[in-house]
């Protein structure tokens, strides 16, 4: 059996060649113009599945890191109002102090008890510390102040702020402490003065200064109350670096997987396109040589 081969069998040929390295040229200049391997999943399914995975990865890695970064935020800000509280309660200790000493009469007492009025309102205030219009010390409850500035009352609940620190959600840590634990009854005692009240009351009474003994006791437990809260913001500050450090080493090992799974070899590509392009201007030059015009072409 014979074949015959004619111009158009050959005409077809050429250009389905010419059709095929022309495809290969666009998609190296896909790949050369945006910078990726694969930009389909037809480019390579297997590859491209792990990206995938890679990328749900890493933008699970990133969220945990806002957590992260959002606690850090809200703990720093509760150890500086700390900070500023523990020596505003070691003003008011020695205020206490001084009045039990028999040497200081009513008018300088009365002068000491004004001094605690006014730090009571600064401690109430850093008390009421906020973080994006939150205070940071009201627990979950959404409320405008975690204590109220006349009745020293607090108004939040129990309940520590919770961010997730791990990709899987299985593991959440509190990043604030609540008012309740953290300053006792400094500011009230329930339906009753807080500490500082009292103290004050006991400096302007004549009668007061001998109960003073007992509310220096009450105020040094209170201040260490306020000191064990700010060792649990320190440790949990401690803990949450911890967590961001091993978060940034596991985003970078993912960057540079996703890196090796996806993106292109820039100096092979441009080669390979070179090459390409190259040979796709040779084939249409010998294309032009094999195909010769014919009498049709002319008539058209």
């Amino acid at each position: 059996m014979s074949f015959r081969v004619t111009s158009a069998i050959i005409s077809r040929n050429v250009v389905d060649g010419l059709q095929t390295n022309l495809s290969r040229l666009q998609r190296t200049q896909e790949q050369l113009s945006s910078g990726r391997r694969i930009n389909r999943m037809s480019d390579s399914p297997v590859d491209a599945a792990s990206a995938m995975r890679l990328r749900a990865e890493q933008a699970a890695n990133e969220q945990v890191g806002r957590n992260v970064g959002d606690g850090l935020s809200v703990l720093g800000a509760a150890d500086t109002a700390f900070t500023s509280m523990s020596s505003m309660l070691g003003r008011v200790r020695q205020l206490v102090v001084a009045g039990l000493n028999s040497t200081n009469g009513p008018t300088e007492r009365a002068a000491m008890a004004s001094e605690i009025d006014q730090l009571k309102g600064g401690l109430i205030a850093l008390a009421n510390t906020q973080y994006l219009g939150r205070p940071i010390f009201a627990g979950t409850q959404d409320v405008p102040a975690a204590f109220d500035t006349t009745t020293g009352q607090y108004m939040g609940n129990g309940q520590a702020v919770q961010r997730n620190v791990s990709t899987d959600g299985s593991t959440t840590l509190g990043v604030t402490v609540t008012g309740d634990t953290a300053f006792s009854t400094l500011f009230s005692a329930g339906a009753g003065a807080g500490i500082l009240d009292t103290i004050s009351a006991g400096l302007r009474n004549p009668g007061g200064p001998a109960a003073l003994n007992a509310e220096l006791s009450n105020l040094d437990k209170a201040s260490a109350t306020m000191q064990d809260a700010r060792s649990l913001v320190g440790s949990t500050y401690n803990r949450l670096l911890g967590i961001q450090g091993a978060g940034q080493s596991r985003l970078d090992q993912v960057g540079a997987q996703l890196s090796a799974a996806e993106n292109i070899d820039l100096p092979k590509t441009i080669i390979d396109m070179q090459i390409q392009s190259t040979s796709y201007q040779s084939a249409l030059g010998a294309s032009a040589k094999i195909i010769q015009p014919s009498l049709v072409d002319f008539l058209r």
